[in-house]
């Protein structure tokens, strides 16, 4: 939350008063790859549900829609998101560790992939959750034909949204216990607009 925006008190006795998420809310796993099987894991989830990809490779980071990586030698991280939930990989030398947050039910791909369920150690554990929402760096100018943001005047900025777009935010929801965030789970963009500025909203 911004520090400027004055904090309501109201929204947060809501907040703890909504029903608490668990594993009857929610699939969270984790586990390992190698390396050589890493697009093999990747192709085995519902990746129409996961649309969104941020790749992150050495000097480079490419948000995009639909791909799967272009060299694995190169990754360094990896990011899939949507409705149906959030894979994220990180590379660990030759390996890569996953995490996955999304819809009860959901199962991770069978094979050698080290794949463990946070329910099984962690039963009784509930969550607070909320829907969020940042603002990403960078507004689309059209003189330029290219996203723009002054104070990150290196960065290739390019998101997968449609022509028109202006701004971009993403929107997650956010489980907490005890006041931490434990996990987060990205579920897409949508088109910012001033009518959007308010409590919640922060940069990317």
């Amino acid at each position: 939350m911004n520090s400027r925006t004055p904090v309501d008190f109201a929204e947060l006795v809501t907040e703890v008063k909504q029903p608490a998420w668990g594993r009857e809310c929610l699939a969270i796993w984790g586990g390992e790859c190698s390396e050589s099987n890493l697009v093999a894991f990747l192709g085995q989830w519902d990746l129409k549900e996961l649309r969104y990809r941020i790749w992150e490779y050495f000097g480079e980071i490419r948000f995009e829609q639909g791909t799967l990586p272009e060299s694995i030698l190169l990754l360094q991280r990896g990011r899939l998101f949507g409705e149906g939930g959030d894979l994220e990989v990180l590379r660990r030398g030759a390996t890569f560790q996953w995490r996955f947050v999304g819809p009860a039910g959901v199962q991770p791909p069978a094979g050698d992939y080290g794949a463990r369920d946070y329910w099984a150690t962690h039963d009784d554990v509930t969550f607070h959750h909320r829907e969020e929402a940042a603002l990403l760096w960078g507004e689309w100018r059209t003189e330029r034909g290219c996203w723009v943001e002054d104070r990150v005047g290196a960065a290739l900025l390019s998101y997968p949204v449609p022509d028109g777009w202006k701004r971009v935010q993403i929107h997650y929801k956010s489980f907490s216990r005890a006041g931490r965030v434990e996990f987060v789970w990205y579920t897409g963009l949508s088109e910012w607009k001033e009518a959007d500025n308010g409590s919640g909203y922060v940069r990317g």
